[in-house]
């Protein structure tokens, strides 16, 4: 006859169990914190920053969800109209655009010249 002894259950209370789980969801939160946090002051921050062969110049907007775009693809800039449904290509540029190259200034068109009145009348 074998006799089998089963060790007495402890009793933890409802309060020790919660203090324990939210003890260790507290150390998880703060170590996720700061795994980002050592992530964030990594060099590339875990993103490709190789050489860009592709990049925007430069922005126009049209309407509420219409732009153009001139952007640069290798030594070529095209330019490419955007709209929410469709990307479409429109031109090659003979000459590309630079930032270093200034334009003059325009004179005011005479459209300018009366909304410019128009508005000051309107502030009096």
């Amino acid at each position: 006859m074998t006799t089998t002894t089963t060790a007495p259950l402890v009793e933890v209370s409802t309060s020790q169990m919660l203090l324990h789980s939210g003890g260790a969801l507290i150390v998880i939160i703060l170590l996720l914190l700061g795994v980002k946090k050592l992530l964030k002051h990594l060099p590339h921050a875990g993103r490709y920053r190789g050489a860009r062969c592709l990049a925007v110049k430069e922005t126009l907007v049209i309407g509420p969800r219409e732009r153009l775009m001139i952007a640069q693809v290798g030594d070529q800039q095209i330019v490419i109209g955007v709209t929410p449904q469709t990307i479409q290509f429109l031109c090659t540029l003979n000459e590309p655009t630079g930032e270093t190259r200034a334009q003059p200034p325009t004179p005011p068109s005479r459209f300018a010249e009366k909304f410019a009145q128009f508005r000051a009348r309107k502030t009096l």
